[in-house]
């Protein structure tokens, strides 16, 4: 039977294991097909590898999504997206091989946050404490930190160096299977990145989050990605979307009152993040409790927030896209995010939080 939806095929995936800062195929295993369904957009330059953008990735209609991914953000505790992408790469759901922190911002909004490198190692950390498959977890590398934005520019760092070595080994492992970066801060250290290896540009994707407003103000990192890579930009005018009330929101787990300071950690489906009893859930948990931008004022996040990867994994994600100029650059953005798409993203991610394979049980 020819393979398509409601058909079952198979493919090999690479099982992975940790040596000397890399994530290495050890051993070969078949995994049922995902089926993506969203056709071309173009988006194909000159020297880069061919295929079709399905939800942004390059792969051929029916190949499987399992591309080597980096996860790269300046904070890890304002948003949730990475407590999904442990919840991914532990039970093998996601070939997590880099977790990168990049404590910068812009001068106009304070340029170095070392603090904030601290924020990725205890999300690691927790997931320690989850009993998730660390195995299967990269360290935490900490890329540019530097006191200003020009102090910033072409950064040496370990975090730079390692971006070019995951993407020319990973390339070298599958060329057609890009590695997909998922950016959820500044991008000065893949920036960096780039001038010590120009050839990565076109042996990876980046998801941005917004590089056509906040996270794209450091000029001169922006630029660089929208020039010279393959971009794929999911803006807060159709991601971020807020809602009045927590007990409103489409995305996130939902709870029984409007107000944070009205529900409890039981409070709704908050109830069944809790019931796993597992320390990664109760930080969501209490985040969405007690974070401002979560639980107080007319205008609550409903999103997981800084990632972009999940177009990935999910047909139907968005309802359309475009390729626009920004930062100088050609970047496909997502153009149309519906309440058909927010229930989408709802009834993919809650089994993915809620899997007990996740968690070792």
């Amino acid at each position: 039977m020819p393979d398509g939806p409601g058909n079952t095929s198979f493919c090999w995936r690479y099982r992975r294991t940790v040596a000397n800062g890399l994530i290495v195929p050890t051993q070969n295993r078949l995994v049922p097909k995902s089926y993506l369904t969203i056709g071309d957009w173009g988006f194909d330059r000159p020297s880069y590898l061919t295929g079709l953008y399905v939800e942004g990735v390059t792969v051929k209609a029916g190949q499987s999504v399992d591309n080597p991914v980096i996860y790269d953000n300046e904070v890890y505790d304002d948003v949730f997206y990475p407590v999904l992408v442990c919840c991914m790469t532990s039970p093998d759901q996601m070939n997590l091989v880099g977790l990168f922190v990049t404590p910068v911002l812009t001068d106009g909004w304070g340029f170095s946050r070392p603090e904030w490198k601290e924020t990725a190692f205890h999300l690691r950390d927790l997931a320690t404490k989850s009993t998730m498959r660390m195995t299967r977890f990269p360290p935490v590398t900490v890329g540019t930190e530097v006191a200003s934005e020009k102090a910033g520019e072409g950064k040496d760092s370990a975090g730079a160096r390692l971006y070019t070595r995951l993407i020319n080994v990973q390339y070298h492992i599958d060329p057609k299977r890009p590695l997909l970066i998922n950016m959820g801060g500044q991008s000065a250290t893949l920036a960096s990145s780039y001038l010590l290896d120009p050839t990565i540009a076109k042996k990876s994707i980046v998801y941005y989050t917004d590089i056509k407003v906040y996270n794209g103000h450091y000029q001169w990192a922006s630029q660089i990605i929208a020039k010279h890579f393959r971009a794929v930009s999911w803006g807060d005018d159709h991601w971020w979307i807020t809602k009045r009330c927590q007990n409103e929101w489409r995305v996130l787990p939902r709870p029984e009152h409007c107000e944070g300071k009205d529900n409890d950690a039981n409070s709704g489906e908050w109830r069944l993040l809790t019931a796993m009893n597992v320390p990664l859930l109760d930080y969501m948990v209490h985040q969405l409790q007690t974070r401002v931008e979560y639980c107080q004022g007319n205008s609550k996040w409903d999103a997981f927030g800084d990632g972009g990867i999940i177009h990935a994994y999910l047909p139907g994600i968005f309802s359309n896209a475009a390729l626009r100029e920004v930062r100088g650059g050609q970047v496909l953005h997502i153009a149309k995010f519906t309440e058909i798409n927010e229930a989408r993203v709802k009834a993919f991610t809650m089994p993915i939080l809620l899997n007990a394979k996740a968690y070792g049980h």
